[in-house]
């Protein structure tokens, strides 16, 4: 249990992280001037511009996340199900004794 709760916990961090960079980057390329942090100082069209290219960073971050998810979900139906024995070796078969 411990192990499952330790990938959730690295796989929260690690997307955090690379959806924040996504996020951070589609930002400063398309925004205008600077970084998130000082979209709340922006006044008149310069904040709406800010605004506008904060959302459509956020829409590429969503839609990247929903088509990852959507990867995911098709990895996941292709397991094994439990007990399902196709695809697996058969036991090894025993052998009747000799007789001598």
């Amino acid at each position: 249990m411990a192990a499952i709760r330790f990938f959730q916990t690295l796989g929260n961090a690690l997307g955090t992280a690379v959806f924040g960079s996504v996020l951070a980057r589609l930002y400063a390329a398309h925004g205008p001037g600077g970084d998130i942090t000082a979209l709340a100082r922006l006044t008149g069209a310069s904040r709406a511009d800010g605004i506008r290219a904060f959302v459509d960073a956020t829409r590429v971050v969503f839609w990247g996340g929903a088509a990852l998810m959507f990867l995911a979900a098709l990895l996941a139906l292709r397991l094994p199900k439990a007990g399902d024995t196709k695809g697996a070796a058969a036991p090894p078969r025993e052998t009747e004794p000799v007789a001598a």
